[in-house]
């Protein structure tokens, strides 16, 4: 059996040094966790003794430590009061300038789209605005004092501080005029009636025959719709438009002619190929009907 030999350190190693009489030696054997377990638990213990020394409070130091959140409190409760104060006199000023002050008071009023109506009655209706500041002005209070016109669909407002309100009228529009006891009535698509002229002409617009009992007849709607898609250079030359159905719609033209329309359906392509009828034949002296009830396949007589 080989003779056990021990390990050889050189006494020159800078890993080994003497040992000294203070050194404590630790049986190897014995030390049953590392060295980086114990300086854990250490650590640990001091750091536990150290909070409980900072937990520790007198009652003087306890007394002052209250009297110092009593304080910042305060202090908060200080600043929020300050802030809401100075919230709620911004909010009047605001309100006391917007809503009450002449320095947004109506000054002038511009009225735009009045046709039918007289911007002079219109001006007239609204003069009790001036000096009113124009964030207290609504749509609904300019139409109420206008009031109740059938000539009106409805108005709209614009402020222009400092001191102009624009007034924008939404007019219903004449299509065509109506004879009933040798006087002559605008009546818009819905047939309402807009005022009286002296004459067709004056109108402006064709006449549809019948009276105003026209106006309650099924056939009145798609008469409208028809004038309605006609361009301007066409209508002006309609002098009269009859129906005895929705389905039989007839326009006399200013030369005389006879238009047959038919119904309403396709009345823009149909106003097309009326045109193109009227400028093809026309050097010809024009024709006495023309049928565009089937547009595709338009007839003349």
């Amino acid at each position: 059996m080989a003779e056990q030999q021990n390990p050889e350190v050189s006494a020159n190693s800078p890993k080994v040094r003497r040992l000294d009489t203070a050194d404590e030696l630790v049986s190897v054997e014995d030390q049953k966790v590392g060295r980086l377990t114990q300086w854990r638990a250490a650590t640990k213990e001091r750091n536990a003794q150290q909070g409980q020394k900072k937990a520790v409070h007198t009652p003087e130091i306890d007394r002052r430590l209250s009297q110092l959140r009593q304080q910042r409190k305060r202090k908060k409760a200080k600043r929020w009061a300050v802030a809401l104060g100075a919230f709620l006199v911004a909010t009047v000023l605001f309100v006391g300038i917007v809503f009450y002050s002449p320095l947004l008071a109506i000054r002038t009023i511009t009225v735009q789209g009045a046709h039918l109506l007289s911007e002079d009655y219109v001006q007239q209706q609204l003069s009790d605005l001036d000096g009113v500041p124009l964030t207290r002005v609504s749509e609904q209070d300019v139409q109420n004092r206008l009031g109740e016109n059938s000539i009106l669909r409805g108005v709209t407002i614009e402020s222009h501080p400092p001191h102009e309100l624009v007034v924008r009228l939404q007019e219903r529009v004449p299509v065509a005029v109506v004879e009933q006891d040798k006087k002559f009535y605008l009546v818009d698509s819905d047939g309402v009636q807009l005022g009286t002229v002296d004459s067709v002409e004056d109108a402006g617009v064709p006449l549809i025959g019948g009276g105003l009992d026209a106006t309650h007849k099924d056939s009145f709607g798609p008469i409208t719709q028809v004038l309605a898609s006609l361009p301007s250079s066409l209508i002006s030359e309609v002098s009269e438009t009859k129906a005895d159905s929705s389905s039989t719609i007839t326009l006399k033209m200013k030369d005389g002619s006879t238009v047959m329309w038919g119904t309403s359906s396709e009345s823009e392509l149909k106003a097309k190929v009326l045109i193109s009828l009227r400028e093809a034949l026309s050097e010809n002296g024009g024709v006495d009907t023309y049928d565009v009830s089937s547009p595709l396949h338009p007839t003349t007589k």
